[in-house]
């Protein structure tokens, strides 16, 4: 036996014509699975326009109108249900005071000097009666909505109510501003493009390229009759 035989092998200075073949599929292999993966987010990103949802753009056009005095019945609503749409995007934004107050404030500019009172009383206790808030901001057939009303409401005297705080832009933009493209906006069998993209077509690819590895490493191995040495 020849002792002095060498097996070492190494990836990044293959030794044999098999090896290098081997080495240069792989790579091959790496290299389309790495631009589909990296170079779809990096397309995304280039791709990409900040879009706000509609219901901030009528948020942005009221909320001047709020600072000024001038709001409508109507815009005031729209910022209400703006604002209570925020509440329910996360746990943590139910303990923001500021965003709290900014809604009961504008919900209590809304309401009637009589249901005021029963505003305040509400703001104190979850658990009482929310029909007349429901009402006021037209959401009576939404089941979520008025699920969030009892916990965006924060006791709060009259004097200190504001309808809006420049502190909660950076939070309305975080939540309210989407990065959307064509890709995102694309439906394709009923998903956005690009969650299709991530979640099917990515993970496809990946078996197929190790298929096709294989057909070409079988094909190798016949070409430099190397099948014998693992019958």
């Amino acid at each position: 036996m020849d002792e002095s035989q060498s097996y070492n092998v190494n990836f990044f200075k293959p030794s044999t014509p098999f090896l290098k073949e081997n080495v240069r599929a792989i790579v091959i292999g790496l290299t389309i699975w790495g631009v589909m993966t990296y170079g779809f987010q990096i397309l995304l990103k280039i791709m990409e326009t900040p879009t706000p949802e509609a219901t901030y753009v009528v948020f942005q056009q009221a909320a001047p109108k709020l600072a000024d005095g001038t709001a409508s019945a109507e815009e005031k609503v729209a910022v209400a249900n703006t604002y209570l749409a925020l509440l329910g995007k996360s746990a943590a934004l139910l303990k923001n005071d500021t965003l709290k107050t900014a809604f009961t404030s504008t919900v209590y500019n809304l309401l009637s000097d009589a249901e005021r009172g029963n505003l305040l009383a509400a703001a104190a206790d979850p658990k009482a009666s929310m029909g007349f808030i429901n009402t006021a901001l037209g959401i009576t057939d939404n089941k979520a909505m008025m699920a969030v009303v009892p916990y965006g409401l924060i006791a709060v005297t009259p004097d200190k109510m504001a309808m809006t705080d420049p502190a909660l832009k950076p939070i309305m933009d975080k939540f309210f501003i989407h990065n959307q493209s064509v890709l995102t906006d694309t439906i394709v069998f009923g998903f956005p493009f690009h969650y299709l993209y991530t979640a099917l077509i990515l993970l496809t690819s990946f078996v197929i390229i190790c298929l096709v590895y294989c057909q070409v490493i079988d094909k190798m191995m016949k070409k430099y009759d190397m099948e014998h040495s693992f019958e």
